[in-house]
Formats: structure tokens, sequence, C-alpha cells
């Protein structure tokens, strides 16, 4: 009788019917979860419908995995029991958590759950140990079921399985171990059995991409149960990569032929040149640790992409009026978000990060993959759909992040996992701030110009380079620089340009030359990776003066707005015009970094104040302009 329970166990099982799972390939997933930490190699879902009436009815996972012993096979449908271990290298830990997805999982979408696992080469003769929960309908007499575990017996397959995972590499029949897990009298999400592996395979594809296709091989396929030559219909899971740091690989598009060799994306190192690229010339990502009171808790790695600078040189893209609505475009919509990963398994790729109303943030991705250690400090559910305490923080931006990360940390009795969290989560704003400016920069460089005026307002000519340098070098206040010329040091000279850019190319390799060649005292470059707040920062090169501009200062974007082509000036506005604005903003900077290298001569601390001046300068400027040209 139910009163004898605290928690009766079919009104707490069917209470699972409502549980945590977005939809039924999340709960399918759990299931490929349990087959990853078996140690399994190929993973086959089976959709069975009827012929009748092609209803979806049963789903069945097979897996090669370990198998379970007769106890393990036991407990293995015990709520909260784990059986998890890590992987024999230590490599790889569990991807279950608390033991409850086997259970919770199978019962938020079916009333009968079976269990069928093997260790010793069973299935060659039809058979394997078995066990088995059977949900009661209200409909049936006997409402309650029994408060212990079944104990497994051996029992005979199923006769539609051999031919319902006919896609897998290997038949199921000489599989030496393996688990079989079915799903019957199921309510599924999709009732179209074709939607519901669509949907599926998408899923899958995305939350495994580092394994498949090496390391795991899912196939789903569609079966007719009741159609005795039929054969299954399956098909491959391939990886999805919302970073789009792979070559194309997406069923579901074609790719233009300017793409075949390219990737969508590329990556954000936060280096110049090839410096983020490990020796077989693949970009890794950044591994940091997480502390909790000086000791390590654990540690995450961290991967940002943005858009290919070369879409915007796609010819197909005459044919629409914003790159956002060709196929690629669709698909970076469709992939937009933040993917949190746990241990290589993406547990939510959540848009909550960006700013789904603007079309620029689909052109961004940040990927981040935390150990399971981790678990507490990012706050992930027993269902392993979210990271709740970091999700928390998505909504908020750079600034306030960075304010409450300064408030904790005066604090004595802080919470160590929130400020750890938050720092996270602040690391994950800057990146998407600085690929935001990137991505800004493109589109505005990526018009076509009737004077090819360039974009970069870093750039002037020589001629100006020449006049601003003579003007400023014939003041009273004489500094090292003036008695020298830049080709007496040809090394300094070009590594001073080093991690900079001219117009779009590294300056290392397109200014010294000039600069030398010209004597020029003065000369301005674009700091790409710098992520000082300032608006420049200003260095001595032998014989002239270097200004660098921050190229992530939101400024610099407005800078560049006042560079618009002509055909696409305001109504009204003259070009001659906008390009006086630009000089004059240029030499305005030309003579706050020469009154800074003057003030040097009489004392540092003259100097320090220039540059605290110049900090607390580019602070209030970006907070003024952050906002101003976003789209």
């Amino acid at each position: 009788m139910q009163d004898n329970f605290i928690f009766p166990p079919s009104l707490v099982l069917r209470a699972l019917k409502s549980g945590p799972y977005k939809n039924t390939a999340h709960a399918v997933a759990e299931l490929v979860d349990n087959s990853v930490d078996a140690k399994a190699k190929q993973v086959g879902i089976a959709l069975l419908v009827d012929q009748d009436n092609g209803q979806l009815h049963t789903i069945a996972v097979l897996d090669d995995g370990t198998g379970m012993s007769a106890e393990e096979l036991r407990k293995s449908v015990q709520y909260g029991c784990s059986l998890l271990k890590s992987s024999d290298d230590g490599k790889r830990k569990p991807l279950g958590k608390y033991g409850v997805g086997l259970v919770a999982a199978s019962f938020s979408q079916c009333s009968d759950l079976q269990v069928y696992s093997w260790q010793k080469g069973e299935p060659a003769n039809g058979k394997a140990l078995a066990t088995t929960i059977r949900l009661p309908s209200k409909s049936d007499k006997q409402h309650e079921i029994k408060n212990e575990l079944p104990t497994p017996e051996m029992k005979q397959l199923p006769p539609w399985a051999s031919r319902a995972f006919r896609g897998m590499p290997s038949p199921l029949s000489v599989m030496p171990t393996g688990t079989l897990v079915v799903w019957t009298r199921v309510e599924p999400h999709w009732k179209k059995p074709e939607t519901l592996r669509k949907n599926l395979s998408n899923l899958c594809g995305r939350i495994y991409r580092e394994l498949l296709p090496t390391k795991l091989n899912i196939s789903i396929s569609i079966f007719n149960i009741k159609d005795k030559d039929s054969t299954a219909d399956s098909k491959i899971v391939q990886p999805i990569d919302p970073l789009f740091l792979r070559t194309w690989d997406d069923p579901a598009f074609t790719p233009p032929d300017f793409f075949k060799d390219n990737t969508l994306f590329v990556p954000h190192t936060g280096h110049s040149g090839d410096s983020g690229k490990n020796q077989l010339g693949d970009y890794e990502a950044q591994l940091y640790e997480v502390k909790i009171r000086g000791e390590v808790k654990g540690a995450y790695l961290i991967m940002a992409s943005y858009r290919n600078p070369k879409v915007g040189d796609d010819p197909a893209l005459k044919e629409y009026d914003d790159p956002g609505d060709a196929p690629y475009g669709k698909l970076a919509k469709k992939l937009q978000g933040v993917s949190i990963m746990r241990s290589g398994r993406e547990i939510a790729l959540d848009p909550n990060w960006l700013r789904v109303s603007q079309s620029l943030d689909r052109w961004l991705s940040v990927s981040v993959d935390f150990d399971p250690d981790l678990d507490d400090v990012f706050g992930v559910s027993s269902d392993k759909q979210n990271a709740n305490r970091l999700a928390s923080y998505a909504s908020m931006n750079w600034e306030e992040i960075k304010n409450m990360i300064r408030s904790l940390e005066k604090e004595d009795d802080r919470d160590e996992r929130a400020l750890a969290c938050l720092r996270v989560a602040g690391k994950i704003k800057e990146l998407l701030r600085e690929m935001s400016q990137i991505v800004k920069r493109q589109r505005k460089g990526s018009r076509t110009s009737k004077d090819n005026e360039t974009q970069d307002p870093s750039k002037a000519t020589d001629s100006e380079l020449r006049q601003t340098g003579d003007k400023l070098s014939s003041g009273p206040n004489e500094v090292p620089y003036d008695k020298v010329n830049p080709k007496d040091d040809p090394e300094g000279t070009t590594r001073v340009y080093e991690g900079s850019t001219s117009d779009g190319v590294p300056a290392e390799h397109a200014r010294p030359a000039i600069v030398m060649e010209k004597n020029l005292k003065i000369d301005a470059v674009m700091d790409e990776h710098s992520s000082t707040p300032m608006i420049f920062r200003v260095s001595q090169a032998p014989g002239h003066l270097l200004v660098h501009l921050t190229a992530r200062h939101p400024l610099s974007s407005v800078l560049s707005q006042l560079l618009t082509p002509s055909d696409e000036l305001p109504e009204g506005a003259e070009p001659p015009t906008i390009r006086h604005a630009v000089r004059v903003l240029r030499s305005l900077l030309f003579s706050y970094a020469r009154a800074q290298v003057e003030a040097a001569q009489e004392s540092v601390t003259a100097a320090a104040d220039f540059e605290r001046c110049a900090l607390r300068w580019g602070e209030v400027a970006a907070r003024t302009f952050e906002d101003e040209d976003e789209e």
C-alpha cells in the first residue's frame, strides 16, 4: 500500500515524467553519456515505429561499452546510485553526475524500462542479462510497484534488435560487451520519427562534437517493427561546431564555392601572427586554473572565434543586402550562443551571453570547457543541462561583472566560488567585447570606396606625418630621438612595430622601410591585441615617436565611422570635411604623445602623470562611446 512509504514508488516515478529534461533529445543524450562513460566506441539509437499508424512507440539505445555485471545491472536502475569511474589514464572524467540519469531520463519519456547488459558475448546466443521496471498506469488494477530492485535474469533479446541496429559498424551479435536500453510506451516530445531523428542528430552532433567521428560513432535509425522484410533507415551523426573552426561539414547547408577550403570563423587568440598555434599548426584553447582559497580546485579551457574576414569578399554576397541573410549567416544565427562544456561534452549553448537582437553578435562565439571538479563552482544541475551559477551572470555587461569582482575581493568573508565563477564570466565578456570591435571594423572595412579611402584611423599620408613630425620637433624642448634617424638602427626601428598593424597588414612588414627611407619623425599604427583601456599608448623608436592606437577601444570604432566612404555619407556631408576632422584628431593625439615625451625629460613624476591621465581618459571614453555604434 502507498500509505507505507514516505515516497510511494509509483508516484515518485510518475513525478519523473515531468522531470527537468528539455525534450526527448536531451533525455536520450543522457543514455549516450552512460555509453561514453562505459568506454563505448559506437552507439546506436533506434526509433521504432508501428507499420499500421507510423507512430513512434519504442526508443532503444545500444552501445559496445564495457557492459555490467549482474550486481551492477541490478543497481543501475536505482535512483541516485552511481557506477561511474574515471578513465584508466585519468584524462577523462565521467560525464555522469549523481547516478540519476538512467532512471530520470527514462521515466521522463516512457512507462516501461528494460536494460540488457553483457560482458561475455551472450548476444551471439540471442540472450543477455536483463532487468525491467514498469510504471503502472492509473487504469491498472495494481497501482503500486515493489519498492525493491528487481534481480536481473537471463532473457531473450528483443527479436527486432539485430535488424534495428544494422547501421552500426559492428553487428549486435558480435559485440563481446555492451548494453541495450529499451523504452516502450514512449511519449516523445516530437511525434514524427523523422523530426525526432533530425533534432537528435543536431543535438548529439553538437554536444559530442569533440568525440565525433574519430572517438565515437553515433547512428540513428528508423525501423518499422512490424515489417519483417524492412531494414533500418540509418544515418550517421556528424559533428556540428558552433565555433565554426572546422571546414564546412553541416549536411543541412550546401557551402558556396568560396568556403570549400575555409572556415566560417577564425580563432581569436589574443596573439599576433601565428603565436596561438601549436607545433601541428592548430590553434589551441587557453588553459586556466581555478583556485579556491589558494588551492587549485580545477581547470578550464576557453576558446573564442569570430567571423572570417574573407566573408566580406564572397562574391555571392552580392545577392544579399547583409551577410546574415546568406545560408551561412542563417546557420550562424541558429548556433548563436556561448558553448558551456563539461569534460568535453556540451551542456548548454547559451544565447543569453549575447545580444540576440544585434545581428553583429551572431558572428561571435566562445567555448568554455571545465572539469567536473568545478561543478559546484559553476553550479551544474543534476541533469547536466546548464551551469546555473555561471548562467546567472550571462545578461550582465562587462563593467557590471568587473564591479562585482572588485566588491567581492574587498570582503573578508567572501564567497570564493562566486568570485571564481565571476572571473570566468568576466573573461567571457571581455572576449566577446574584443571580438565585437574586430567584427565592427570588418564590416566597415568591407565597404567599397570610390576614392579608395582607408578605414584605418591610424593611416596617414607620408606628407602629413612628415609635416606633423617636423612641427613637433621644432619646439624649444628637444628630446633624444630628435638627434637621430630611424635608419641608424634598422633592427630597433622594426622591433617597435611588432604586434601592431597598419592599413590592415602587420606593421613590421609595411612601415619600417618607409619610415627609414623618408626619415619620418612620427608614425601611428593600430595595436590589435592590447586590452588596455587607453585610447592610445606611446613608444619611442630610434629617431621617431610611435603612437599605438588601441583597436579594441570603443573610440577606435567611432573614429572609423568618420572615414565612411563618400557614397555612404549622410546627406549634405562633404568628404573633405571628414578627412580634415580625422587629421585634426590625429594631430591632437600626436601632440599629447609629444608632450608626454617632453615631460619625461623633466621628471619621472610628470611622465607618470601623463600616463595616468591617458588611462583615465581612455576609461571615461570607453564608457561614453561603447554603445554609440552598435548595429
